[in-house]
């Protein structure tokens, strides 16, 4: 028999019995369907992390900031004025901020009501490199010439300005923050975006210079930041950075450390690609209940069919003919089972994206892209469903070839 033969006869065979037929696919849908929605599901969460971390943070960016892992770092290693002026001179620094953090009590509208927030202090330049920090939705940034005369300005989120104000466009406002043990007065000249709390949190930006003179200290940052101007020989720019900073604090290169926003966005798409794979791993060892189950049903339909072999037998067929048609039979349940296990689990995939979608979004601010059917998981996928067809088929082809014909035409 040619081999069109052996699969018009299999795909009668396996389609005779329908309802068992389904039922010995039920375990490959549900191996293919499962690995396959949470790929989908994994890359649509991939490509959201991209987007928007790609929009917030900037991919040029980096931090350098002291290492707090070294057992030998002092206060004179801390970072300062001098630092951000002589790595401005590096020829790949387009941009240089420093950038501190402390804390503020802010008054609500509500009497006799207050909220601690985080409060910090960086250069207009720094908003310009970090715009989710930034990202204005009403007045403006504050100007250099503010951070040089130590103003008394600020920025503060939509959420802050409805808490004290009730409304969200306040520019012009006067805002009251108890700081460092002591009531100051800013003028709000800038509303950021709401969405951005969900990345970088609820905070107040004033000018760092302003941030300095109200703790009294000498200029020390807790991290400078930098936009380059290109990412090529990132390692070797790192490096140069780093040395430039422990010349002028006469100290070794360890104690400092410089991660790259672009580095950090990698790093979160790896996590989640090894989260991924793993999750789909445990789904895939379905396949092995759905392959046993298939080798099962083969064997009670070598039982079943067994003076059908022997009259096939006895009319010229080989034990290869005989080894052939059940293999095609069990490759082609597997197969079709693959399919519709990919199709379920891409529409699957869909219907819970669109379930977690909002709730996604309001827990992380990040607008949501749909899943993706990925083409190399989907080939795969297939061959896997048609090896396991092969494998797990095998041993029921190889018995129902070993029936004697005689035998076969005596059974009932």
């Amino acid at each position: 028999m040619s081999f069109f033969e052996n699969l018009s006869a299999a795909i009668s065979s396996v389609f005779s019995n329908k309802v068992r037929t389904f039922l010995t696919m039920i375990g490959i849908i549900i191996g293919v369907s499962s690995v396959i929605t949470i790929t989908s599901l994994g890359k649509g969460l991939e490509n959201t992390v991209e987007s928007n971390l790609t929009d917030a943070l900037n991919n040029k960016a980096i931090q350098i900031m002291p290492n707090l892992w070294s057992d030998s770092l002092t206060s004179k290693d801390k970072l300062d004025l001098t630092d951000v002026k002589r790595l401005a001179k590096h020829p790949n620094v387009n941009k240089v901020s420093g950038y501190e953090s402390k804390n503020a009590v802010i008054y609500l509208k509500e009497p006799n009501k207050e909220e601690r927030k985080q409060l910090i202090g960086f250069e207009s330049s720094f908003a310009q490199m970090q715009k989710n920090f930034a990202e204005i939705k009403y007045g403006r940034v504050f100007t250099e010439q503010e951070n040089d005369v130590k103003a008394k300005v600020c920025l503060i989120s939509e959420k802050t300005a409805e808490e004290v104000f009730g409304r969200r466009d306040v520019v012009g406002e006067e805002i009251k923050l108890y700081i460092n043990n002591k009531d100051y007065i800013f003028k709000v000249v800038g509303v950021t975006d709401k969405k951005n709390i969900d990345i970088v949190g609820d905070i107040i930006s004033i000018p760092i210079n302003t941030l300095f003179e109200i703790y009294n200290t000498e200029n020390m940052y807790m991290m400078i930041y930098l936009e380059l101007n290109t990412m090529e020989n990132l390692e070797i720019t790192k490096r140069e950075l780093i040395r430039i900073i422990s010349a002028n604090h006469n100290t070794t290169d360890d104690k400092y450390i410089v991660e790259a926003n672009i580095e950090a966005i990698e790093q979160i798409e790896k996590v989640i690609k090894m989260f991924t794979m793993f999750i789909g791993f445990v789904g895939a060892l379905s396949l092995l209940v759905g392959g046993i189950g298939v080798m099962n049903i083969m064997l009670v339909t070598v039982t079943e069919r067994t003076r059908e072999i022997g009259i096939r037998k006895s009319l010229g067929a080989t034990d290869q003919n005989i080894k052939t048609q059940f293999l095609i039979e069990s490759m082609f349940i597997c197969t079709i089972g693959g399919i519709i296990g990919i199709i379920t689990g891409y529409i699957a995939s869909v219907i819970i994206g669109e379930i977690l979608k909002d709730y996604f979004t309001k827990a992380t601010g990040m607008v949501t892209l749909p899943p993706v059917l990925s083409i190399p998981v989907t080939i795969g996928a297939t061959i896997v469903s048609i090896a396991v067809g092969v494998f797990f088929g095998v041993y029921p082809a190889g018995k129902a070839a070993k029936l004697d014909p005689i035998e076969c035409l005596r059974y009932e």
